[in-house]
């Protein structure tokens, strides 16, 4: 489904966005845009989570990436081949339209503007004021280079801490997101130019235990660290202990699956030991320990069972 999404829908969303796109060249300014809605709502039904599912995320868990990259890349194929055209009238208006580069609204205003965020810009605006061809593979590198960034800057940010920064995310990145490369604009050391697909998504999974694996790690579940973040009356983290013990501890992902003393989690652990005896108790991550097994199903019904206790 993943694969026919990108194939046929995301064509459709593309179409003639090098004219009405150049003001949504970025995912937060793209968030609004119907195109952008019916990606993320596709994805959300697909995997079977929540609609307040962080974007971020999504995109990353399933390989995608947000569709305001594509537009960029389109806009800017535009404007070579418009230089290339024989067309006067197209070059009279290239012109005319960098005139009033000043001016909001215009089309080489809202690129300069987009191009403006990606810390690498200079080279690329330089071509538009000079009226000269740009280097799309050069492009191309440099912001996907900005979109991993984003995650890259997460690395020494514990999940449990306070930050300014969506807890959320940094759940996701420490936990359960494929390692990211250091190399400019690769995702991973094959040099994706997509994040890699979670293995559990290229397996014929039963449809309950794929949708369990997606709500574990995407934070789509039921869990305290999660429901109590959007009562009328937030609680702090901190506050978010489990109501199945006496521990006074947040009840998260690592608490049901490895630590919680309540007694049909227990019974679940003596019935699944031989995919937790493997986990290391005292690992800085044993979640990424425990979903890197290569049983992925007996993985996903052990997660299944856990995240049913609290159906």
């Amino acid at each position: 489904m993943l694969w026919l999404f990108q194939v046929f829908a995301l064509t459709a969303g593309l179409y003639g966005c090098q004219t009405w796109a150049t003001s949504m060249l970025s995912l937060h300014a793209s968030s609004t845009s119907q195109p952008h809605i019916h990606h993320t709502c596709f994805l959300r039904s697909l995997l079977g989570v929540k609609k307040g599912t962080r974007t971020e995320c999504l995109l990353r868990e399933t390989g995608q990436m947000p569709l305001f990259f594509y537009w960029f890349r389109c806009i800017l194929r535009f404007w070579n081949s418009s230089l290339k055209s024989n067309n006067g009238m197209l070059h009279a208006v290239v012109r005319a339209d960098l005139r009033l580069v000043t001016h909001k609204r215009s089309w080489t205003h809202d690129v300069l503007q987009a191009l403006n965020h990606l810390p690498t810009s200079q080279p690329f605006s330089e071509c538009i004021l000079a009226q000269t061809p740009i280097s799309i593979s050069s492009f191309e590198a440099a912001l996907r280079d900005h979109i991993i960034q984003e995650w890259r800057n997460l690395h020494d940010i514990p999940p449990h801490e306070a930050h300014s920064t969506s807890r959320i995310q940094r759940t996701y990145h420490t936990h359960f997101g494929s390692l990211l490369s250091n190399k400019t604009g690769c995702w991973d050391d094959k040099c994706s130019k997509r994040p890699p697909l979670p293995h559990y998504l290229r397996l014929d999974l039963p449809q309950h235990l794929s949708r369990s694996l997606s709500s574990l790690r995407l934070s789509s579940h039921k869990l305290r660290v999660e429901t109590l973040r959007h009562q009328p009356s937030r609680r702090p983290y901190e506050l978010r202990v489990c109501n199945k013990c006496d521990w006074h501890t947040v009840q998260d992902e690592e608490h049901i699956l490895f630590d919680c003393p309540s007694r049909d989690l227990v019974e679940l652990r003596k019935e699944f030991r031989t995919f937790l005896d493997v986990v290391p108790q005292h690992s800085v991550s044993r979640l990424r320990g425990f979903f890197s097994q290569d049983d992925v199903a007996g993985v996903a019904k052990y997660v299944h069972a856990c995240l049913s206790c609290f159906a």
